[in-house]
């Protein structure tokens, strides 16, 4: 008895563990009895069919059955049962799973029979087999996209035998499939031995073990020589070792035809051929793409036809397009014949298209060399000789000169920017013919005149005697000085003469020192000639390392500023203080204003300058304020250059905002000729500044070119009388009228007028008779250093007045 109890009770432990083992069984488990009923459901199964296991307990088994099999089912198991052998048991295989939401789940499903106690019952066992079934898909749907590619498409095993190939490879390589399968792949492609170029191409692209390409001839299926270009791309295994490779191959055989037709029409372009023998090779280069064709290259003037090729047989195709000449006028007609049923249309149609680009290359070629010899050595615009030609004849002159060097006259004509702003360029150039005309019509025997550049002419004088030198010069001032008109404009010219003469000397040597002493004369003023001297060179010298200096002025703080007091003339309160920035420089000195702001600007140093100056104006206001002294307003100068800078307008607001300036404390100086602009974003950013309380003064009034409609566009608050117009006699009544034309043009316009460099009493008493309102000179006070202004302050606010 107790054996039998411990029978029991292992066969209840051994039932209990196999349920246990079948409800953990990452497997979807059913177990169905002898009456097709589920008695058996675990977790796996219900995540499979969605359905919890107390749905479907005790229910036929047929609730689990996709409903598209649910009416055969019961024959299928009753077959079973009776002794038949079913289609699916003991068998593992996919089937379509239908889910409790009606949606389908593909499964790897295995059916097995047992029995027990004589009832025959079924055991299922499942699991989600989608993955596989998508991938095998996308696998077949690729390995039948791949067999339909045009391209042809290998896979190689590591030793290059081919393990796979789509048919357009079984074509290119003209060999079966069961010859092509084993095979490595330079045994499938024929390329013949003496090829040997083609053979090491394609060992070459084998023997890479990285993604490469390249580009080799061999003969295809047809016996055709092709042009392949090979891609080669290697897969990895997990430990990255070659798998296998994948070799696509592109037929590039027509387009390696064009590239080589446009590299031999290039290369003969190039290497500038005679006209002729281009058409030639242009005709000859088309047939050997196009095989089979005709080719005819007419040329309208002078007539002239070109043709290669054998003419084809009727029928046939004609493709026929106009070449253009330059100015758009019909210049060739090139015609392509082919015949009938000839391949490739697409290649002729690009060949046609290539051709006629090429054609009108050839012509555009032809038409520059007819006009070469013209643009190289003469002026279009005077019809004088140019730069080119100059360099040559003065080579020429100096080499037959036996030791003797001409003379140089390098010319510029003063202001002729002004010319081409206020009339346009049209009227410019005509300046420039009219100059030109003057200057040839005084030319002598042994002179020669060309144009260079712009509003530049060089005449060269073989006689270099001083009396002849001077004699010229002075005929070249007089000549052009003369007025002349052009459409009712009248126009009174100068020039700036640099001259340079020296025996021995090069080209370069001359041209280079007459160009520098020209331009001595130009940023004098003008109107004046300059012989270049060993003194001159000295000065040019003294000049680079003066900017030099000034760029590390710039950097190492050597700059400072001094204020010039402005005054009321009325009263002898203080108006405001004009900021001028002085510098000291440890090998340079002093170094006057007049000197080094013309070089910041030609070198382009005066932007960072100004906006030093304006930094350094705000932060010594700051500080007077902070000290109760009372500066009514800051003038700082400004060139256009700053404007043209759209970032100036919030650098000069930040800086007052860092230091608290408001804007009616801070004028902005420009000079009249910036008035000339009309860029509206020059103007826009001008009033920006103006919008925020700044002020804005004309400096050096009455020296420019604007005109009273320009001073009435800008936003102007201010103007300044340059001290030309104050300095001379009280008494002349020509300038004491100019003066009071001055003044009253500001008190029109509701603008301040100052009076700047009055030095003496007479004008001081000139300039309040007259009604100007404040002034600026050493007749009130120089200049005064930063350090200084506040004892100067204290004394003057106790004068009478203030």
């Amino acid at each position: 008895m107790p054996t039998k109890k411990i029978r029991a009770a292992a066969e209840v432990h051994h039932n209990d563990t196999l349920l246990s083992a079948l409800e953990q069984n990452i497997l979807g488990v059913i177990l169905i009895d002898e009456l097709d009923k589920i008695i058996f459901f675990n977790s796996a199964a219900e995540e499979l069919w969605g359905y919890r296991r107390d749905e479907v307990l005790g229910q036929n088994v047929s609730v689990l059955v996709p409903s598209s099999l649910r009416t055969a089912h019961p024959q299928y198991i009753q077959h079973n049962r009776e002794g038949g052998q079913s289609r699916v048991e003991g068998m593992s295989r996919e089937l379509l799973l239908e889910r409790k939401d009606g949606s389908g789940l593909w499964t790897r499903f295995a059916l097995s029979r047992f029995s027990a106690s004589g009832k025959t019952g079924y055991l299922a066992l499942v699991r989600d087999a989608s993955q596989e079934v998508i991938q095998r898909e996308q696998s077949r749907l690729l390995l039948l996209a791949v067999d339909h590619l045009t391209k042809p498409v290998v896979v190689m095993d590591p030793e290059f035998h081919i393990v796979q190939f789509n048919r357009a490879f079984a074509g290119l390589s003209g060999l079966s499939g069961h010859d092509v399968m084993g095979k490595r792949l330079d045994e499938a492609l024929t390329i013949p031995a003496s090829w040997t170029r083609e053979q090491q191409k394609l060992q070459k692209l084998l023997h890479n073990n990285v993604r490469s390409r390249e580009e080799f001839q061999a003969v295809d299926g047809s016996g055709e020589a092709v042009w392949l270009n090979a891609s080669l791309n290697p897969i990895f295994d997990k430990d990255n070792q070659v798998q296998n490779l994948v070799v696509t191959f592109y037929d590039v055989t027509e387009e390696r035809k064009i590239r080589d037709f446009e590299s031999t029409l290039l290369s003969a372009i190039c290497n500038y051929h005679p006209f002729d023998e281009l058409c030639d090779i242009l005709c000859q280069s088309i047939v050997s793409v196009i095989g089979g064709s005709q080719v005819a290259f007419e040329l309208m003037s002078p007539h002239r036809v070109f043709i290669a090729g054998e003419a084809p047989p009727l029928p046939g195709t004609k493709h026929t397009v106009t070449i253009p000449l330059p100015d758009k006028q019909p210049g060739a007609v090139l015609t392509v014949h082919t015949p009938a049923g000839l391949g490739g249309a697409v290649l002729t149609e690009r060949m046609i298209s290539i051709s006629q680009y090429m054609a009108t290359l050839l012509l555009a070629q032809e038409h520059s060399r007819q006009q070469i010899d013209s643009l190289i050595k003469f002026d279009r615009l005077t019809g004088l000789p140019n730069r080119n030609h100059m360099h040559h004849f003065l080579d020429q002159l100096i080499l037959n000169g036996e030791g003797a060097a001409p003379v140089i006259f390098l010319m510029s004509i003063d202001h002729f920017q002004d010319v081409i702003d206020s009339h346009g360029y049209a009227v410019a150039d005509q300046v420039l013919v009219t100059v030109a005309n003057r200057l040839s019509g005084i030319l002598r025997p042994g002179q020669y005149l060309c144009r260079t550049e712009g509003a530049e002419f060089v005449l060269i004088d073989q006689e270099s005697d001083l009396s002849n030198m001077t004699r010229v010069s002075e005929a070249l001032e007089h000549l052009i000085s003369a007025s002349f008109q052009i459409d009712g404009l009248s126009f009174f010219l100068t020039l700036s003469i640099g001259i340079s003469h020296e025996a021995g000397r090069s080209q370069d040597w001359l041209l280079s020192t007459a160009h520098r002493a020209m331009e001595l004369v130009r940023k004098t003023g003008g109107n004046n000639r300059e012989f270049f001297s060993p003194e001159l060179s000295k000065a040019v010298n003294e000049r680079l390392l003066l900017g030099a200096a000034l760029k590390r002025a710039v950097s190492d703080s050597h700059l400072r500023l001094v204020y010039q007091p402005q005054i009321y003339a009325n009263t002898g309160a203080l108006y405001g203080c004009e900021a001028l920035i002085r510098w000291n420089d440890p090998e340079h000195g002093e170094v006057p204003p007049s000197r080094f702001i013309p070089l910041a600007e030609e070198t382009g140093e005066y932007e960072e300058i100004g906006l030093w100056v304006i930094r350094e104006a705000c932060r010594q206001l700051a500080e007077w304020r902070a000290l109760r002294i009372d500066i009514p307003v800051i003038s700082v100068n400004l060139s256009a250059r700053h404007f043209q800078n759209r970032r100036f307008p919030d650098q000069v607001l930040s800086v007052m905002k860092e230091f608290g300036i408001p804007g009616e404390q801070l004028m902005l100086e420009i000079t009249e000729s910036m008035m000339l602009t009309d860029d509206e974003e020059v103007l826009r950013r001008i009033q920006i500044l103006r919008n925020a309380g700044l002020g804005l003064s004309i400096d050096d009034f009455g020296t420019g070119f604007s005109g009273l409609s320009r001073l009435a566009r800008f936003p102007v608050t201010e103007i300044k009388i340059d001290k030309s117009f104050v300095s001379g006699y009280p008494e002349d009544n020509r300038q004491r009228s100019l003066l009071e034309a001055i003044i009253g043009i500001g008190q029109s316009f509701s603008l301040n007028v100052i009076a700047e460099g009055v030095e003496t009493s007479e004008q001081f008493q000139l300039l309040r008779e007259l009604g100007c309102p404040v002034i600026q000179g050493y007749y009130y006070s120089r200049p005064i250093p930063a350090s200084e202004i506040p004892g100067w302050y204290r004394r003057v606010s106790h004068l009478p007045g203030n």
